[in-house]
């Protein structure tokens, strides 16, 4: 599936996998890669998101200040609904996940489109069919899965994919219309 992927795309892939297996520390992103993740906030508030294809904002409520917090990820689209899936590395370890966790509104930017939606938790059988499913379209995926998971994750050892999912919590982020009833996407 990853021939099917434009040139840039594949370079954005690759670029990704040795970034990720390489570069930043396996705990957490430390100082300098942790600013370095907020730059597509830049693009995006200069209104040039080059990278909504694949990332977008969520803004969260900061669980112990109550302030908005803004976090650039990575997200797909579920085939099913079209809402955004976005997928917690560091094994499951960073703040946006805990802010979600402590209150599930937020606020979501793709593109030039922004809306209010609600963060609900992907069940573990979601997570495996979301981690396959990144394999199948990036197999180097696969290197990122593994060092965050502590041991070789690999499509063709589905138990692995099954043990690897408690280290990945992912949300579907449920839009939300005007009045809080939620609309279908697209």
């Amino acid at each position: 599936m990853e021939k099917d992927l434009s040139l840039f795309d594949r370079f954005i892939l690759k670029s990704e996998e040795i970034i990720m297996t390489r570069l930043v520390p396996k705990d957490n992103p430390g100082p300098i890669f942790k600013r370095l993740f907020k730059t597509p906030i830049i693009f995006y508030r200069i209104g040039l998101p080059i990278f909504s294809s694949f990332i977008l904002l969520l803004t969260t409520t900061g669980r112990k200040t109550g302030k908005r917090r803004v976090t650039p990820l990575e997200y797909i689209r579920e085939k099913e609904t079209g809402y955004p899936i976005i997928m917690a590395g560091w094994g499951g370890k960073t703040d946006w996940r805990y802010n979600i966790e402590s209150n599930p509104r937020v606020h979501v930017q793709i593109g030039h489109k922004k809306f209010s939606a609600i963060a609900e938790p992907l069940s573990e059988s979601e997570v495996k069919t979301r981690l396959t499913e990144a394999m199948k379209v990036n197999p180097n995926s696969a290197k990122i899965w593994s060092r965050w998971a502590g041991e070789n994750v690999s499509i063709e050892d589905p138990d692995s994919i099954e043990r690897a999912v408690k280290y990945f919590p992912s949300f579907r982020l449920k839009p939300l219309s005007e009045n809080g009833a939620t609309y279908q996407s697209a």
